[in-house]
């Protein structure tokens, strides 16, 4: 700390003159408070605290509240007072991250209530805004040429002020300029006007003649907006889009079940393309230069029936080039509803996006929506469950398995499913609540089983009477929880991470097998009951229908009889994860190289993981590889082919029950252990089969498999270790519990 005061002092004195205190705090203090929550060895804090003295030493305590960060305010608070607990605790509850706590305005000064809010000794002014958390911000929302006139919709205001009711009091300093104010709201869209309602209203209209935009096609806007008690100016860039040359997209429209191109300069009719869906015309006219394409807005994408389209980005592609949109379009977007389809166009195409209410898909409508269903008191309905698989995109895992089963027991319980969208296929008996809708919050707070497979929300509050079943989405092989979240976070963040997150939500789990209890006893704190007799996902492996569900997935994926059919799946890796559950392809294996050495004897299914599909990157189906990234099971695709390439994924531990040969690709191994995620126990020791570092030795492994019978004992070995308790009917003996769970 020392170090760094001198240092900063230094430079200001050179650039400056003698560093005021104030001056030298507002540089340091704040970056050394964001860099608590990763402080692994706790140096950081332990210099905070010692230095904390010397660092107010001459600064003026009321000038901190407009120069320092509200987030930097309530850290000192916790700090000056010796309230280790109290700062770690805010710090876990999202104190660094202004956007996600409501705000307002408290005698007349703009305020954000970060977590702390409620407790009166913190002092209001920590809660209070600074100057560099209340700049001008700004954003053209849409804009277009109308004759000789432009004309646009701008945002201008302030990203984190909320006054209830207000809007910024905005003036024009460019002369010869006068807007109208349209409360135009468009958050949905993403962008900072999705955290806070008053900015997302703060939207204004301009109407010129086209020549004052001169003959660069573009006029910047300075205006000056003011809100409770701040003043902030700035320019906005308003510019008239180009025409494309050359064929072209002018509208984009959905309707009746349908999405409606047309355009200009096409002999043929387009596709409609997204990372994961190509579609195909069912109707295409032209009359003179014109085109009008319709296209459906369902697709039966894996043999599930036609649903509607999942949520993306869609573009008109021509051959192998995406069609440009027209400059109106392009300025203008749209937004477009049509029954379970929501969406806008964008600069490229066509968005659909979560088919909810429009403040549903705001983050301040979802902060209004967590705050009702917190306070909402509700029966809890013990005949109602609630299910939900990874980030509700697919209906799969232990949560299918246990709703088949609770299904069968009782046709008419309530088996309410959180999906993203309405694209996925869900099992008989089922009821789609759309994830973040009013309906889910309601499912979520009265029924009696809540069944996931990664972590709730922050948000949840289990009423009495709730029983949350966490399954996992796997077997316990990598390194987890409390172990695997030290390597990058502080010690009390870490603990934080693995319990209060995770574990005391918990009231029992489902384990492959007993000893398995062990591994979430050191990884999660976690001592309560678990369901210990295998995991219900693996149970459609050992249906009796297993062997037709082979032949018909067969089918649909176009493999013939003859052909061998190698199932490619990889896990993600940490070091290319994007932070938002999505991560980059490791492209560690080139799938159409293998595929194009191993012939037409072999197809290849590519399986990518989940947080890489959601990142929209594809390998693509070609040749003799099917990418089925996206298909809803991973069972049928397990029985679906006859020999797997895997790396680390725990995907294996399910193969091994279908006996069949698996191929271990990890060329790097000693970096994924000693690097990234790491095992719980050796990796080999869960590998029976050909560990292989170079991928020249695939196609030879996968032609001639006579090393089968070397492995046979590793492979009974594993069964016995792994898979003893996976006979068909874990899910009978979940529900046995759940059922039974007050009795």
């Amino acid at each position: 700390m020392g170090r760094l005061r001198s240092l900063s002092r230094r430079v200001l004195d050179l650039a400056t003159g003698p560093a005021k205190p104030l001056d030298v705090f507002v540089k340091e203090f704040p970056p050394l408070v964001r860099r608590l929550p990763k402080d692994l060895d706790g140096s950081v804090e332990a210099d905070l605290r010692a230095g904390l003295s010397d660092l107010l030493q001459g600064v003026d305590r009321g000038a901190l509240v407009r120069r320092v960060p509200s987030w930097a305010k309530v850290a000192l608070h916790h700090l000056e007072h010796g309230d280790a607990d109290a700062l770690h605790a805010a710090l876990n509850r999202g104190l660094l991250d202004v956007r996600q706590h409501a705000a307002g305005v408290h005698e007349g000064e703009p305020t954000v209530h970060l977590p702390g809010w409620d407790d009166p000794a913190i002092p209001r002014e920590a809660f209070v805004l600074a100057d560099s958390e209340t700049r001008f911000a700004g954003e053209v929302v849409r804009s277009r040429v109308v004759g000789d006139r432009f004309e646009a919709v701008f945002r201008a205001g302030f990203a984190h002020i909320d006054a209830p009711g207000e809007v910024p009091e905005l003036t024009v300093l460019t002369p010869g300029v006068r807007v109208e104010w349209t409360g135009e709201t468009s958050g949905h869209r993403g962008g900072p006007a999705m955290w806070r309602e008053t900015y997302d209203r703060s939207t204004w209209a301009i109407a010129v003649p086209l020549s004052r935009l001169g003959p660069e096609q573009a006029l910047e806007l300075e205006v000056e907006v003011r809100l409770a008690g701040r003043t902030a100016s700035g320019r906005i860039g308003l510019v008239a889009e180009p025409e494309p040359i050359g064929p072209v997209v002018d509208t984009i429209s959905l309707e009746r079940g349908t999405i409606v191109v047309s355009g200009r300069g096409l002999d043929a009719a387009p596709t409609l393309e997204s990372a994961g869906l190509t579609l195909t015309t069912v109707e295409f006219t032209r009359l003179g230069s014109s085109f009008r394409a319709v296209f459906p807005a369902t697709a039966d994408r894996w043999g599930r029936g036609a649903l509607p389209l999942p949520v993306g980005d869609y573009a008109v592609v021509a051959g192998e080039t995406t069609l440009p949109l027209a400059a109106d379009l392009v300025g203008w977007p749209t937004d477009l509803v049509d029954g379970p389809l929501v969406g806008h166009t964008t600069d490229v195409g066509l968005r659909l996006i979560k088919p909810r209410q429009p403040d549903e898909n705001t983050m301040y409508g979802q902060r209004d929506l967590r705050e009702a269903y917190d306070a909402l008191e509700v029966d809890v309905d013990p005949r109602a469950a609630m299910l939900q698989c990874y980030w509700a995109e697919v209906a799969t895992d232990s949560q299918a398995a246990i709703h088949r089963e609770l299904h069968r027991r009782n046709p008419r319980m309530r088996l309410y499913w959180g999906t993203v969208d309405h694209s996925v296929p869900l099992p008989e008996g089922a009821k789609r609540v759309v994830a973040g809708t009013r309906e889910w919050y309601s499912a979520l707070a009265a029924s009696k089983y809540l069944v996931k497979n990664t972590e709730v929300g922050a948000y949840t509050r289990l009423r009495p009477g709730q029983v949350y079943l966490q399954t996992f989405h796997g077997q316990p092989f990598k390194r987890m929880g409390r172990p695997d979240f030290v390597r990058r976070m502080a010690p009390w963040r870490a603990q934080f991470e693995a319990t209060d997150r995770r574990s005391a939500y918990w009231h029992v789990i489902c384990l492959p097998y007993p000893e398995a209890a062990e591994f979430y006893r050191e990884a999660y704190d976690w001592e309560g009951p678990a369901f210990d007799h295998g995991l219900p996902r693996t149970d459609s492996l050992l249906d009796e229908d297993a062997a037709e569900v082979r032949r018909a997935t067969r089918r649909l994926l176009g493999i013939r009889d003859d052909q061998v059919a190698v199932l490619h799946a990889t896990t993600w890796r940490e070091d290319l994860s994007r932070g938002d559950n999505t991560s980059a392809d490791p492209n560690l294996l080139d799938v159409k190289a293998l595929s194009e050495e191993l012939g037409d004897d072999v197809v290849v299914l590519q399986r990518s993981h989940h947080s890489v599909a959601r990142s929209d990157q594809r390998h693509g189906s070609g040749g003799g590889v099917v990418d089925v990234t996206d298909h809803p099971e991973i069972n049928d695709l397990v029985l679906a082919s006859d020999l797997a390439i895997l790396d680390y994924s725990s995907l294996r531990f399910d193969y091994a029950i279908t006996g069949k040969p698996m191929v271990f690709f990890v060329p790097d191994l000693e970096k994924y252990e000693q690097e990234l995620r790491g095992f719980l126990f050796p990796f080999e020791d869960s590998a029976p089969g050909p560990v292989v570092r170079d991928s020249g030795e695939l196609a030879a492994l996968v032609r001639d498999t006579s090393w089968v019978p070397e492995h046979a004992d590793a492979y009974a070995a594993f069964n016995e270790r792994f898979n003893r308790f996976h006979d068909g009917h874990a899910a009978e003996r979940v529900v046995d519990g759940l059922l039974g769970w007050d009795a």
